[in-house]
This record gives structure tokens, sequence and C-alpha cells, in this order.
């Protein structure tokens, strides 16, 4: 668990140095704790970034950090052990670890994805966590971006 833990540290801070980070979490973990609105949450999303005006503090343990929910601070202790997924939002690369997914949603992962590292797009819908391929993904080949690329006659 030590070592899954180290991993999940590794790519948080990973993600944090390149900018935001959405950690998904399953909130009824006894350990989390987070506004009581969300504590039966088993997909709560929290985006973090190193530019937060609230300093918050990056444990091989866990997250904690005062956030701001509706407008209101709460001191939250995010353990790793609570965390099912990491995940840059805009392009959704990240890892989502199985074992730690919560047992009573279902995670539909595409058929030809094998590893749970991927650039896929990550979505909730009633209590269903899909995982759906890019589209580079999906075809198994890159085009390459050439728009830098002009005619010169």
């Amino acid at each position: 668990m030590e070592s899954e833990n180290k991993n999940k540290y590794d790519i948080l801070i990973q993600l944090l140095s390149e900018g935001d980070a959405m950690v998904c979490l399953d909130a009824r973990y006894t350990e989390v704790d987070v506004p009581n609105t969300h504590k039966d949450n088993p997909a709560l999303g929290l985006v973090f970034n190193l530019n937060f005006r609230r300093p918050f503090d990056v444990q091989e343990t866990g997250i904690f950090a005062t956030l701001s929910f509706g407008g209101r601070s709460h001191k939250c202790v995010i353990p790793f052990e609570a965390v099912w997924a990491i995940h840059e939002p805009e392009s959704k690369k990240g890892q989502v670890w199985e074992e730690s997914f919560p047992t009573d949603l279902k995670l539909q992962v595409g058929a030809n994805l094998k590893t749970t590292t991927t650039e896929s797009k990550l979505t909730v819908r009633n209590g269903e966590i899909q995982l759906k391929k890019s589209k580079k993904e999906q075809s198994g080949t890159t085009k390459k971006d050439r728009s830098h690329l002009r005619v010169i006659k």
C-alpha cells in the first residue's frame, strides 16, 4: 500500500508542477475530512493548483488543505487510500487505480485499454464512471501536427 501511495504522490506532484490536478476520491472513506454535504460522495473531484491562495500540503500519506466549498472554508484531509484517480482536468491525462476504485461504482473502460495510465475522458453519470479513450488512442496512430508548416513556391 505504501508504494501505491508513493505512486499517487508522485503523479500528483508531477501534475501540479505542470498546472492543475484533479483528484478523484471516495469521500465516504473514514479518514477523509470534507464538508458533510460531500461526505457521501464516492466520486468527489477536487482541483488543486500550486497557485492556490491558501496553502496546502501534499505528503506521502495524503493531502492536507483548506478548501472553499460554496464560499466557506474547510480544512480537508484526503488520505491517498481514498484517492482512486488523479488527472489533468483539460487533457484528462493521468491515472486511475482500479484497486482503489469504490466497489459500488461501475468502471467502464474501453475494450483495448489494458493499463491504468490513460489519456481518456473520465466522466461520472448516475454513479457510473466512464473512461472514453481519445481518438488518438482508439486509432492507435497519431497524426502529425503540421500546422506550423507552410507551402513555399
